[in-house]
């Protein structure tokens, strides 16, 4: 009985002591007290990080350096409120493995610049983040950047709302207090668990950076599915988000712009569309590279519809044709030189919207 006791005391003290130390670790590390929300979305503010890209692409200073200022944004502005553009994206947004300075948003600003045009473009992008998480950037981290007021919001959207699943118990955009949702969204424990869960997944849906040797590949120009009709239940919460961003975008006070993307995916050759081979199962439905650019088209095809719909500037990348393998590095990130034809085409673009005349 005394050794029961015993046992009981010693397990008594050590839950006493995890719970403790979980109470500590919640109230430095969890957003309980704080009005901002940048660690629920993920995102480094004042943060300097230098990486090796030599196994990634051709540099001649493989040691890149990628910097977030203090409020979690990337670009050479020196205040917010400087800003005339705002970047809203995924990883293929964020470039993090594209040294500062090299960025297609530090290419765009370049390009006006050229022009004769002060046009300021910050990089909010955020790796892994679908139009779901654009969403809650206005509510839990652009309201809270003192001065941010830019005339123009751009949207480079696609790749990850393609994996985005229908349903999907993050799409109750209409939120209720409750305490499980209050838990997730300030629990610093709760925000590693899914930080780790998310790389998980991202890894199997090869959505991780990596070199790729295209053509080690194998590549087909035959499609495994004749219709696609299945996506519609997605393309149509998609649809919804799309709607969502391009009214938040005009509620502070910015005209939105919605950019559509290229991958590798697929390349557009002489004779057709070729796909990588083996891709993946979407609803349960096996595809390859040539049915993802019949689907991803027709994502963007969404894209283009809610464009007109809402009165958005529409530009349709993912429709140019003259990508190269040398312009990515994986399926979805791009090289420097794939970094600077996109700003370049989006310069092309954007400049019959934005004069390049000087302030």
């Amino acid at each position: 009985m005394k050794t029961m006791k015993r046992i009981l005391k010693i397990l008594a003290v050590n839950i006493a002591l995890l719970v403790t130390g979980i109470l500590i670790l919640e109230l430095f590390l969890g957003e309980w007290f704080n009005t901002g929300r940048l660690n629920r979305l993920n995102i480094h503010k004042d943060r300097e990080f230098r990486y090796d890209v030599s196994t990634l692409y051709e540099d001649p200073n493989p040691i890149i350096t990628y910097t977030r200022d203090q409020h979690g944004l990337r670009g050479s502005h020196s205040m917010p409120g400087e800003i005339d553009i705002l970047t809203v994206g995924g990883s293929t947004t964020e470039q993090r493995l594209v040294r500062d300075g090299a960025t297609w948003q530090d290419v765009l600003q370049e390009q006006f610049e050229k022009a004769g045009a002060r046009v300021v473009v910050a990089n909010a992008g955020v790796d892994g983040q679908s139009t779901y998480g654009h969403i809650k950037n206005f509510k839990w981290w652009f309201g809270d950047i003192p001065g941010l007021a830019p005339d123009y919001i751009l949207f480079y959207v696609g790749v990850n709302d393609f994996h985005k699943e229908a349903g999907d118990k993050y799409d109750a955009l209409l939120e209720e207090f409750n305490l499980g949702k209050s838990i997730k969204n300030n629990s610093a424990i709760w925000h590693l668990i899914r930080t780790i869960r998310g790389a998980y997944f991202a890894r199997v849906r090869k959505l991780v950076h990596q070199a790729m040797d295209f053509d080690e590949l194998q590549w087909t120009q035959v499609a495994r599915q004749d219709n696609y009709d299945f996506m519609k239940p997605r393309l149509d919460e998609y649809a919804t988000r799309l709607r969502i961003l391009a009214d938040l975008s005009r509620e502070f006070g910015a005209q939105p712009i919605f950019v559509s993307q290229p991958t590798r995916h697929y390349r557009v050759t002489d004779s057709g569309i070729e796909g990588h081979k083996n891709r993946g199962t979407y609803d349960g439905h096996r595809y390859n590279g040539v049915d993802y650019y019949h689907m991803i088209r027709r994502l963007d095809g969404v894209t283009k519809a809610v464009a007109m719909e809402k009165g958005v500037i529409f530009v349709d990348l993912g429709g140019h044709e003259n990508w190269f393998d040398t312009d990515f590095y994986d399926y979805s990130h791009m090289t420097p030189r794939g970094a600077s034809k996109v700003g370049i085409l989006l310069y092309n673009e954007l400049r019959n919207w934005i004069p390049a005349d000087g302030d």
